[in-house]
């Protein structure tokens, strides 16, 4: 990893489908050493897959979270029963978390309705009815995605904000489209063609319609944030909600701070989830300090959670 990796992948976080020419003009690379770079990073699993970030909210949907404290269960195990008991348009992700965290496994779920989540919460809880050890779950108002400015920090970075439900309406093949990008975001137009039984024309029109309609906020890689000298820390907390005036302070101060990657306003037992990205203690040290300048007694309780695998 050098400085024009970082740049690279800076500029694959904001469009891993733009061509490979205008990403070689940003970062002052030619088109070939550009390609090279790209294949030795996948290569490293330091970019670990490609994928879209779909916007929820805007299809009328809310988000959920389920924290699992759970014991004796295996991330195989873990994904056969998620399989079973939901379908991909609600569950949006899985992660396996340390070992040591208190919780073991969160969820993520999307539903239009507060029923509808309810069941996907029964049907997940029951399944490790004998396992749990405790659970929590909150839903989230606000949240503030900002997976590249950590990389170039003197470049804006695309911001990605999910807030109240909207309506709009998309057909069943749109649906398939949004399931395959996200699968994968670099599969090829005439692939994604071929799978929908549609033309490459179509494909491109689909895909620009529902970024446009921001259906489609980005297409991003995933990455190793480890094999990039950074380390994850997130929290989620509870805060008193009688401090209104800090907790807002402390979501501008997260929101300008590049170190930040995810701030989430919730409702619920926990209130506040976000995470930020150190390359040493001090750094870690710092931003303690400054939640602690700016929060203070307002927290009334605080998890930390590191996540170990990507489930789904």
């Amino acid at each position: 990893m050098d400085e024009k990796d970082k740049l690279i992948l800076f500029e694959l976080l904001q469009d891993c489908r733009e061509s490979l020419s205008k990403i070689a003009k940003k970062v002052r690379l030619p088109q070939q050493t550009l390609s090279y770079r790209i294949k030795k990073l996948e290569e490293s699993g330091i970019i670990k897959k490609y994928t879209a970030n779909i916007n929820y909210p805007k299809l009328g949907f809310s988000r959920h979270s389920i924290y699992l404290d759970i014991k004796g269960v295996t991330a195989d195990i873990v994904e056969k029963y998620l399989k079973e008991i939901t379908n991909i348009q609600e569950v949006s992700c899985c992660y396996m978390l340390h070992e040591l965290s208190q919780w073991k496994l969160y969820v993520s779920v999307w539903t239009k309705t507060l029923e509808r989540y309810d069941e996907i919460q029964t049907k997940i809880l029951s399944k490790f009815k004998n396992k749990i050890n405790n659970y929590l779950s909150f839903q989230s108002i606000t949240s503030h995605t900002y997976f590249a400015r950590r990389l170039n920090p003197k470049k804006k970075a695309k911001v990605d904000i999910k807030s109240n439900p909207e309506n709009i309406k998309i057909k069943d093949v749109d649906w398939k489209l949004l399931t395959l990008l996200k699968e994968n975001s670099k599969i090829p137009v005439i692939e994604l063609a071929n799978k929908l039984n549609l033309t490459a024309n179509s494909v491109i029109n689909k895909i620009k319609s529902l970024k446009k309609k921001n259906v489609i906020e980005r297409f991003y890689p995933i990455l190793d944030l480890k094999k990039l000298g950074y380390t994850e820390y997130t929290y989620i907390s509870r805060i008193d909600p009688s401090y209104k005036k800090e907790l807002e302070k402390f979501i501008e101060y997260a929101k300008n701070d590049p170190r930040f990657i995810i701030i989430i306003k919730a409702v619920g037992y926990v209130n506040l989830y976000y995470a930020f990205l150190v390359e040493s203690r001090e750094e870690f040290r710092e931003i303690n300090a400054d939640i602690e300048r700016i929060l203070g007694k307002a927290i009334l309780e605080n998890n930390k959670i590191e996540v170990d695998e990507m489930i789904s």
